[in-house]
């Protein structure tokens, strides 16, 4: 799906991914994908702001916890999906089977 090298810690990027748009967020904790569809208004999450293992909607600031999808604040009602995500060598795998678990990423 994507490579170390194109996703630098800090660092988010939308991937389409069987028809699913996937956001890929690189933090000092690891790598974690989500749905790229922020709950509150439906904005995309891409390029949204990261802090420790939170992601803000670059739209309307509403807060999510990567590690589970869970809301932080009152904005979002609903959280977002996550998906598993594995590192083989450089390569960054997401499993879209498992959707809706709360899952950090293999170190590499």
């Amino acid at each position: 799906m994507a490579r170390l090298a194109d996703l630098p810690v800090d660092s988010n990027k939308a991937y389409k991914l069987d028809g699913h748009s996937v956001l890929l967020c690189h933090t000092k904790s690891g790598i974690f994908a989500v749905d790229n569809r922020c709950t509150h208004q439906l904005a995309t999450l891409e390029g949204g702001r990261m802090r420790g293992n939170h992601l803000f909607c670059p739209k309307h600031g509403a807060r999510f916890d990567l590690r589970d999808g869970s809301t932080v604040g009152t904005l979002a009602k609903a959280p977002i999906r996550t998906y598993e995500v594995f590192l083989e060598g450089e390569d960054i795998l997401v499993d879209l089977s498992g959707a809706d678990a709360s899952m950090e990423s293999k170190k590499p």
